[in-house]
């Protein structure tokens, strides 16, 4: 176990193993947020602290960097090596010494693996360093950037999850899989769909239909619309009542089996038509022949 934990997804949170929480001041938590990016990679003293200090002068913002240091190294105290390794031109997170969970998220994700993925989606309880943002325009975009791709990230894993467990026949852990993906990106109806399908499949209908409504309202009241025409195209099979969905157009939709069941009755249906005036032709020619038989033969 590393002697450090610096979690990004949320508030920005320092801990020590021993300790416990470190108080972080929010330019500090700027920087280790900043100095996470990119797996920890190196990057320059000059460019940190211009960034993160945006808007000092030049001599103002590496004093303000070399001040931010000193105080996290104090505030650590006898942590076995140094968070931040630093020299005269770059600065480098140090992964020896610090567990960073946006850093373990991906390594998880790397190995693609339902335990694994299922640690990973554990580890995203909020969003990217949801307290942070930054005066540098490039900074703040880079920020937000990284809130959108880890939301991708854990809403495509999740979905993942939901398939597998699914296909293994554990349908309490695919909806519950299925809840989050509703949770974590409420707007988007296939999350809305795939939660719909299991519990019908798992014969809670009644949870199903209730879904649904609460898919119709989030969407009226964020977007003004409504649901889309799968979506409630499910609503009707699921609610099974199809009185009803003949008569609302927004939960009527056509069935591909009844146009089939057409398609079939339809030949049949002319054959009757056909015989049904063949011997109406015939009994009518019968009996003109009767009634004028006699005056022929007079």
């Amino acid at each position: 176990m590393l002697p450090l934990s610096l979690n990004l997804f949320g508030d920005v949170r320092l801990t020590h193993s021993v300790h416990g929480d470190i108080a972080l001041p929010r330019k500090t938590q700027m920087l280790l947020a900043y100095l996470a990016k990119d797996g920890g990679s190196q990057l320059q003293r000059e460019r940190v602290a211009g960034s993160v200090w945006y808007g000092k002068a030049e001599d103002q913002a590496r004093h303000s960097l070399r001040q931010c240091l000193f105080a996290l190294s104090k505030s650590i105290g006898d942590a076995s090596a140094p968070l931040v390794q630093a020299d005269r031109r770059y600065l480098l997170l140090n992964s020896d010494n610090v567990d960073v969970d946006t850093w373990r998220f991906e390594h998880l994700l790397a190995e693609n693996a339902p335990d694994a993925m299922r640690q990973a989606v554990a580890l995203y309880n909020a969003d990217f360093a949801t307290g942070i943002s930054y005066e540098d325009e490039l900074l703040d975009n880079w920020c937000a950037a990284e809130r959108t791709r880890f939301r991708e990230l854990c809403y495509d894993t999740l979905a993942k999850l939901t398939a597998h467990y699914a296909d293994v026949a554990k349908l309490d852990e695919a909806i519950e899989a299925a809840r989050r993906l509703v949770t974590l990106d409420p707007l988007r109806e296939d999350g809305h769909r795939t939660l719909m399908r299991l519990l019908a499949r798992a014969g809670r209908r009644a949870e199903a239909i209730k879904q649904y409504s609460q898919c119709r309202e989030i969407l009226r009241l964020d977007l003004n619309v409504e649901p889309e025409a799968a979506t409630t195209k499910l609503y009707s099979e699921i609610k099974g009542d199809s009185n009803k969905a003949a008569s609302d157009p927004e939960l009527s939709a056509p069935s591909p089996d009844a146009d089939k069941h057409q398609q079939e009755i339809s030949p049949l249906t002319a054959n009757r038509r056909r015989v049904t005036l063949t011997v109406g032709l015939f009994l009518l020619t019968v009996l003109a022949i009767t009634m004028f038989w006699p005056l022929v033969g007079q």
